[in-house]
């Protein structure tokens, strides 16, 4: 009988806390570097790496459901992401109808599949559970990069900030609290400086706020991957490396159009 992916309180369903043990620092550095350049790049390149990121993201969360026994259409989970976040680089309408075409795909999988024990209704969710949020994180990114890209290194810089802070303080301990307190420390005196140097876009005002973004919806990040894969360890790899940009990528999207508007 599968374990249920439900099982446990639910702080031990959402909480994560990083560990110690793989590469980590390094493989941290090596998507910095990488994902500077793309910035550096262009628009493209930012929409190539997150595709990739996010595509990555749903074949890994998609396997995690299916170890706990769960079904998932995992075809349709990553190449609906992939497509997703390579549509943003055409045109937000156009990302728009590929999330639409990802929800209908996902319905029809599910209806057709031969071997189907769940109902149709879950079984789509699953699928969208897997692919959809982190495609529409990375596309807000690709959104962003198209919008105004000295505001996305912004927010690259203020993310890793508190991804580092995070890490550094929060691996191994027994409190998960502790690393997103040390991360928001972080994120909060790097607006600081931002706000004094007014860098990208930003005026002083502007920089606390979309600094303020980092600060709430970083952490709220991690407990949404969490929430979408079957637990907190359960999460893969490349939805951890994404989770700190699930809610403040398309709030930052969304404020960057008024603010610049």
């Amino acid at each position: 009988m599968a374990t249920s992916p439900e099982s446990g309180t639910m702080l031990s369903r959402l909480a994560y806390v990083p560990k110690a043990d793989g590469p980590h620092v390094r493989l941290g550095l090596l998507w910095f570097v990488g994902a500077v350049v793309a910035c550096g790049i262009g628009p493209i390149a930012v929409a190539f790496l997150f595709a990739s990121l996010a595509t990555v993201s749903a074949l890994q969360t998609s396997r995690g459901w299916m170890r706990r026994g769960r079904e998932v259409d995992w075809l349709v989970a990553t190449i609906g992401s992939a497509a997703v976040v390579l549509a943003a680089q055409l045109g937000t309408a156009l990302a728009g109808l590929a999330l639409l075409g990802m929800v209908a795909s996902s319905l029809i999988a599910a209806k057709i599949a031969p071997t189907r024990s769940d109902e149709v209704f879950a079984r789509a969710g699953r699928t969208l559970r897997s692919g959809a949020v982190a495609a529409v994180a990375a596309a807000a990114v690709v959104i962003l990069a198209r919008t105004d890209m000295g505001a996305l290194v912004v927010l690259l810089v203020l993310v890793s900030a508190y991804e580092v802070g995070d890490y550094l303080v929060g691996t191994g301990s027994n409190l998960p609290i502790e690393g997103p307190v040390a991360g928001i420390a972080a994120v909060l005196v790097l607006t600081f400086t931002e706000s004094v140097f007014q860098l990208g876009p930003f005026e002083e005002q502007a920089a606390w706020v979309f600094g303020g973004m980092v600060a709430v919806g970083a952490p709220l990040g991690a407990v949404v991957g969490s929430a979408i894969a079957p637990g907190a360890e359960a999460a893969g790899p490349a939805l951890r490396r994404l989770d700190a940009w699930l809610v403040t990528a398309p709030a930052w999207c969304w404020m960057l159009w008024g603010y610049l508007n």
